[in-house]
């Protein structure tokens, strides 16, 4: 389907909105910091620490900082679908070997130098994660690191993502039929979790086993799917912000108050977690009063630029800082202990992140090129995909 004309656009395209080419966006940048700091508040921040103010800086992250997964399973399949879709609309065709190889360069590095690291300065003996979490199957196997378990999940999502998507695209299938097959994996999902609950398992299987838990990727894929095929119908929906914003703060409350423990937790928390999490996205994505804020959004996109190596590093640093320093422990809860737990994490996730992150996308660059571009061709200017709508490749971490 062809863009929107200019008098279709959403009011939140301004200049300001339009990141330069290779840049990265603030807007998603900044839905990274949020879920990074809800992840961190989970891990650090479920007890009270004895001070009011620290107590309510927490309380998001020490109620429902467990959704912080959900909103970067969310943003994670909303920029890798659009990667996926846009290759194969610019070139009719995916080569999955390419994705998988530039994904694999890109997030690998910094897991696999961690668990070498904790090999050495962790607590846990190595036969309880090391290899669980390199083969990515911790999340059926079991692992003593709990909060790598996300990875698995991606990781699994995107390994279908790549061995099915050719055969859809070899197929010629309309977008309607990519749209219809993720509509199924949500329902799908959440009728695996209902039956999960009825069949007793677990409160950890359920909430870390990828066959309950691809209904957030596959949200995102949703996402992506309607701004790349139906982008004038993407815009209208970025135009309903108040509404997105709204069903946020529902969801919000229901997190709070109803969360992911017991028979609703279980089944429809999940679903409320992504729905939240998707109305979020939709709230700040090319929103012009995101740059209009820098004061405050640049320090949380700051935190979402190295939102992977603090996110994998987070628990291990907060360990060794807290046994380091007198009359400290990892639960210890009181103001001083959670600034140092926080400003260790966010430490070594930089450090992590400009040494072993960061130079890889170059080596990625020579062994796997980037899909090529085809040449411009002369086209309707409705027909052109505005570049106030493109990503980085680099953005879909």
């Amino acid at each position: 389907m062809s863009s929107p004309s200019s008098s279709s656009r959403p009011r939140a395209e301004t200049p300001e909105t339009r990141p330069a080419a290779g840049a990265r966006r603030l807007d998603l940048d900044v839905v990274r910091g949020i879920a990074i700091l809800l992840a961190m508040g989970w891990h650090f921040s479920r007890y009270s620490s004895g001070n009011p103010v620290v107590d309510a800086v927490q309380w998001p992250g020490g109620t429902f900082g467990w959704a912080g997964v959900d909103l970067f399973f969310v943003l994670s399949g909303f920029l890798v679908g659009r990667l996926v879709l846009r290759e194969h609309q610019r070139t009719g065709r995916f080569d999955s070997w390419r994705f998988s190889a530039r994904r694999a360069l890109k997030l690998w590095p910094v897991l696999y130098v961690f668990l070498v690291v904790y090999a050495f300065a962790g607590s846990e003996p190595w036969q309880s994660y090391f290899w669980q979490n390199a083969l990515h199957v911790q999340n059926y196997a079991g692992t003593s690191l709990t909060h790598l378990w996300s990875l698995a999940v991606e990781e699994h999502f995107y390994l279908a993502l790549a061995l099915l998507f050719p055969l859809l695209a070899r197929r010629r299938m309309s977008p309607k039929v990519l749209v219809g097959v993720l509509a199924g994996l949500l329902v799908t999902a959440l009728a695996l979790r209902w039956g999960g609950v009825l069949f007793d398992q677990s409160d950890v299987r359920i909430q870390w086993r990828t066959h309950f838990r691809m209904d957030s990727l596959a949200a995102g894929v949703l996402l992506a799917a309607v701004s790349v095929h139906r982008p004038a119908t993407f815009d209208r929906l970025l135009r309903l912000r108040w509404l997105w914003a709204a069903l946020c703060a529902a969801g919000i409350w229901w997190l709070a108050t109803i969360g992911k423990d017991g028979a609703l937790g279980q089944t429809l928390g999940y679903t409320v977690a992504y729905l939240t999490a998707a109305s979020f996205l939709l709230t700040l994505y090319r929103a012009s009063w995101v740059p209009r804020t820098r004061w405050l959004a640049q320090g949380v996109a700051a935190m979402g630029r190295y939102s992977y190596g603090i996110y994998i590093w987070h628990v291990l640093a907060a360990q060794l800082v807290t046994g380091w320093l007198p009359g400290m422990g990892y639960r210890t809860p009181t103001p001083g202990a959670q600034l140092a737990k926080y400003a260790a994490a966010i430490t070594l996730g930089i450090v992590a992140t400009l040494i072993v992150e960061r130079p890889m996308p170059r080596l990625r660059d020579r062994l796997v090129p980037a899909a090529p571009r085809p040449a411009p061709r002369p086209a309707p200017e409705q027909a052109e995909v505005p570049s106030r709508d493109r990503e980085p490749v680099g953005a879909a971490a």
